[in-house]
């Protein structure tokens, strides 16, 4: 009997307190694994110490780094050794992308959890979950949830602390921009239009990054950041994320008559850490210039059209570019900031790396 009194004393205090997207509640699972909610509100089964990740999303991958567990990084897919080349993950294998992720690599490496985007590969919790390896949905991207699930992404591996010194520094920063926003009239702000650079006149048309979603909350990063850099959206489309492209499909005529004052142009393929020159920026400026619709609009005639790697607007270095994006359509405004200084910091900092390449152009410079 005492032997039984013992073991039962013994579950009590063993008993896991997990944590969750929205705080500490109790489990019946063993010691060894806790319960946490991923981003779309699925609850999962994981080890308190997680020694083994396969991350499928280039921008978790990054996120693992500023929170320092990129040590349990086992593979990355997404083309993140493409993308993010300074990630120090090069030496480890590539489980794919999208339909083609590498199943059987990926088995053969048992992880003890898979990261991935909230919305693409939904064919994996059916292949990997007979396996007893959860699928953790998580985009560390999105404008809207950046900062709350930088914070779940690390409670899995217990560095909330580091992921709040990161926010507390990234959110400083945006609170500048946005007080120094907020003082600019409406009067002043100039009609911006967010495309895709590896899109032009696709189709007969472009592709729109919306600023705002189907229900009216902010949209894709590179949309929200004609707002947040005192632009006015030029367009009206919305932006469905059950979609899993971040692009809205229009017919030149509509780019046309909505007439935008600004353009600015991004990609994932142009520029970045390993761009060692801006003259492919200039390249694609000039193409623009030459083969689409683009010089018919007042952006185009003022030559008020940027590049921007993706990254610098549209993802988890979004509060960097839009200083230079504020410089751009606010030149006198923001001319004493230098919006390379803090993506030195950045680098240096919080990254473990010297900053280079080249992220942003104008058609003006080339």
């Amino acid at each position: 009997m005492r032997k039984i009194s013992f073991l039962a004393i013994l579950m009590v205090f063993t008993a896991t307190v997990f944590v969750s997207a929205v705080g500490v509640q109790e489990s019946t699972f063993p010691a060894e694994t806790r319960v946490i909610t991923d981003a779309n509100g699925t609850r999962h089964e994981v080890p308190v110490d997680i020694q083994r990740v396969v991350v499928i999303n280039r921008q978790t991958a990054e996120a693992l780094v500023l929170i320092g567990a990129e040590t349990t990084v086992v593979a990355t897919g997404d083309q993140t050794l493409r993308f993010n080349p300074y990630l120090p993950f090069a030496d480890l294998p590539d489980v794919g992308r999208g339909s083609e992720v590498n199943i059987e690599l990926l088995l053969t490496l048992e992880p003890d959890i898979v990261l991935t985007h909230t919305n693409r590969q939904p064919q994996l919790e059916g292949l990997l979950n007979p396996a007893g390896i959860p699928v953790f949905r998580i985009d560390n991207y999105q404008p809207a949830s950046f900062d709350e699930e930088l914070v779940l992404l690390a409670s899995l591996f217990d560095q909330e602390v580091r992921a709040q010194e990161f926010l507390s520094w990234k959110n400083a920063i945006e609170a500048e921009l946005a007080e120094r926003i907020a003082q600019i009239p409406e009067s002043e702000k100039p009609r911006v239009m967010a495309l895709s650079a590896g899109f032009l006149n696709s189709q007969g048309g472009f592709r729109i990054f919306p600023s705002t979603r189907l229900d009216g909350s902010p949209g894709v990063g590179e949309g929200v950041s004609t707002l947040l850099a005192g632009g006015i959206d030029a367009s009206d489309v919305r932006w469905d994320p059950a979609e899993a492209s971040t692009t809205i499909l229009v017919e030149s005529e509509y780019v046309l008559d909505r007439n935008p004052e600004v353009l600015t142009l991004h990609g994932t393929w142009l520029g970045g850490y390993n761009e060692a020159s801006v003259d492919r920026f200039y390249d694609v400026l000039d193409n623009v210039f030459e083969n689409s619709p683009i010089r018919q609009l007042s952006a185009g005639e003022n030559e008020r059209v940027y590049v921007f790697h993706t990254d610098m607007l549209g993802a988890n270095k979004r509060f960097i570019g839009l200083y230079q994006l504020a410089r751009f359509l606010h030149p006198t405004r923001f001319a004493d900031v230098d919006p390379l200084a803090f993506a030195e910091e950045y680098f240096e900092r919080w990254l473990g790396i010297p900053l280079q390449g080249v992220w942003w152009a104008a058609a003006s410079n080339r």
